[in-house]
């Protein structure tokens, strides 16, 4: 039994995930310079040994964020102007779990966010304490009016039903995989997921678990190679490319097989960096 309590202590891998997930409806703003759109984002440790069984297990959750973003479609560079994490702290930050509209006018930037499930269900099955009643009445208030967002000042505050409306209806809508393509494209980084910073380990190993694939997560993969191979010098980068072709040519058979098909777009990322 005293076996079994330990192993359940230490049961996350060392290998943290990262994953990002964009919103449907996200909007252009009156002259169709900017888009406005939500994004969660993730990172996880994954469970392990006698925790995983039979079906995965729970994971660690090292980062569950929730954010408004803009984005400039003459450069394709993104600014955060609304983080709506304190609802995600609720309802987690999976987008199924909310319904954050966005809308434009002008310069200003309206949102409104709620749980999808009504606030009583969280009244009822998510406040265990008075403290816990208070929090969850407090966001309810806090996000029951539409907001606005001046983005050139910054400035922010509430708005009403009507306005939000009008906003909404004069906004376009963008089309989903246009914008997801474009994200795929922007650095990690700027999505707030840098990777020594959720989970500070040193590089060395970060690049040992990239290279021989044992970080199974392609995000996080792809998160070492932009924020930690791409500081090192070129000849320290041909040096891990060899690296990787003398692991292939030591394995055998399927082993061999499976590895280089999953280490192909790997390589043609660090390659990117020369």
């Amino acid at each position: 039994m005293a076996g079994v309590l330990l192993s359940l202590t230490a049961c996350y891998s060392d290998y943290v995930h990262l994953d990002y997930s964009l919103h449907h409806g996200a909007r252009y703003n009156n002259d169709s310079s900017k888009v406005a759109f939500v994004l969660s984002t993730m990172a996880y440790r994954p469970a392990k040994g006698l925790a995983a069984m039979p079906d995965g297990g729970i994971s660690e959750y090292l980062l569950e964020e929730v954010s408004i973003y803009t984005l400039d479609t003459h450069n394709n560079t993104i600014s955060e102007v609304a983080d709506v994490s304190d609802i995600a702290n609720i309802t987690g930050a999976y987008r199924s779990s909310l319904d954050i509209k966005t809308a434009w006018d002008g310069q200003l930037l309206y949102y409104k966010a709620a749980p999808v499930s009504d606030w009583s269900f969280y009244l009822e099955n998510a406040a265990d304490t008075k403290e816990d009643s208070l929090t969850i009445n407090e966001l309810k208030n806090k996000y029951s009016p539409p907001l606005v967002i001046d983005t050139k000042t910054g400035k922010t505050g509430n708005s009403d039903s009507i306005t939000f409306a009008g906003a909404l209806n004069n906004s376009k809508k963008v089309e989903f995989m246009t914008l997801s393509n474009i994200l795929s494209e922007i650095p990690l980084a700027e999505l707030g997921l840098e990777i020594s910073l959720i989970y500070p380990k040193a590089d060395k190993k970060y690049i040992g678990e990239t290279i021989y694939l044992e970080n199974t997560s392609p995000l996080s993969r792809r998160a070492v190679v932009e924020q930690i191979i791409s500081e090192l010098s070129a000849d320290e980068i041909k040096a891990l490319l060899t690296e990787m072709d003398n692991y292939q040519e030591s394995l055998e058979g399927q082993e061999r097989d499976e590895y280089k098909k999953r280490a192909d777009k790997l390589r043609e990322m660090i390659r990117s960096l020369l």
